[in-house]
């Protein structure tokens, strides 16, 4: 399987502002676009969660959330509900999930960002990075 990933004078200038992670609109786009399997198997969309709730679940939670990896971990909690519902069954499992995968240490602070653009890659799904700068 070859993979094709596309690079525009847009996606630079948004790494150089951002630093390789999430913006806000730009987690709310990924969000936006986030599906999973309902309980009696239909696809649905992913309800997207406000910020100040997030907040409340990274205060009740006792997380440590780097600043510039704030909107990663916004992103991640959504995608623990499209993707891990299963596996991460309570609020204590899915804060365990985002620190492991923004603290991982070994990886770069950036994969979160850079494992989303490898899925919109695959999936052929163009990421029109003017709309986030």
């Amino acid at each position: 399987m070859e993979t094709y990933m596309y690079y525009s004078e847009e996606e630079d200038i948004y790494n150089d502002r951002y630093k390789g992670h999430f913006s806000k609109k730009l987690a709310d786009w990924a969000i936006s676009r986030m599906i999973k399997k309902s309980s009696d198997g239909k696809i649905e969309s992913v309800k997207k969660r406000s910020i100040e709730d997030f907040d409340l679940f990274i205060k009740e939670n006792n997380m440590k959330v780097p600043y510039e990896s704030y909107y990663d971990a916004y992103y991640l909690w959504h995608m623990a509900d499209a993707d891990y519902r299963k596996a991460l069954e309570d609020a204590k499992h899915i804060a365990a999930f985002i620190d492991e995968t923004i603290n991982d240490p070994d990886c770069v602070p950036t994969a979160v960002l850079a494992c989303f653009k490898a899925k919109m890659n695959e999936c052929g799904i163009p990421i029109y990075w003017e709309k986030f700068i």
